[in-house]
């Protein structure tokens, strides 16, 4: 069986995002927050034809932490007896360093891994599908006072995703 994969990365953060929201005439929404702007990454991996998600949420977007992101996706794989896994990933600094490249390398057995050209978030569903929702669903016009809230609601809110449909 083969299975394919889409990858991307995003930055939440504590402080809202302001969108647009539906207000009554004369109301205006309040929006409190703490002035600390911190934030968490979110490693992402949406599996085709399944439409689950594998995700590792850390405070960093370094190649370990993304080496990190693709162990896990390799625990899944090899409990699915998937003979082989494709990933499709962008050229983000940690995607392409020498560290990254070398544990890549010694995953040749089950996996295969295709660049996207550079500047062209729309051919991947995380960027467009995941990532963007996340951030309206989760983090616009809301405010988080610590991490550890932000970290429970993003995991809630990935964990739901297999209810999706698919793509």
């Amino acid at each position: 069986m083969v299975l394919l994969g889409f990858e991307d990365e995003t930055w939440l953060y504590l402080r809202p995002y302001i969108t647009n929201t539906y207000m009554m005439k004369g109301d205006q929404q309040n929006i409190f927050h703490n002035g600390a702007n911190k934030k968490i990454n979110a490693f992402i991996t949406l599996l085709y034809p399944s439409n689950k998600v594998k995700f590792k949420i850390s405070k960093s977007r370094t190649s370990n932490d993304f080496i990190d992101h693709l162990k896990n996706v390799k625990c899944y794989v090899k409990n699915n007896r998937v003979k082989r896994f494709i990933l499709v990933i962008d050229n983000a600094s940690f995607h392409v360093s020498r560290k990254t490249k070398d544990f890549l390398n010694k995953q040749a057995q089950w996996l295969t891994v295709i660049f996207l050209p550079i500047r062209s978030p729309n051919l991947n569903p995380v960027e467009t599908r995941v990532n963007r929702n996340l951030k309206k669903d989760i983090c616009a016009n809301h405010n988080y006072q610590t991490e550890g809230t932000l970290i429970v609601a993003v995991t809630k809110y990935l964990k739901s995703i297999g209810s999706w449909q698919r793509l």
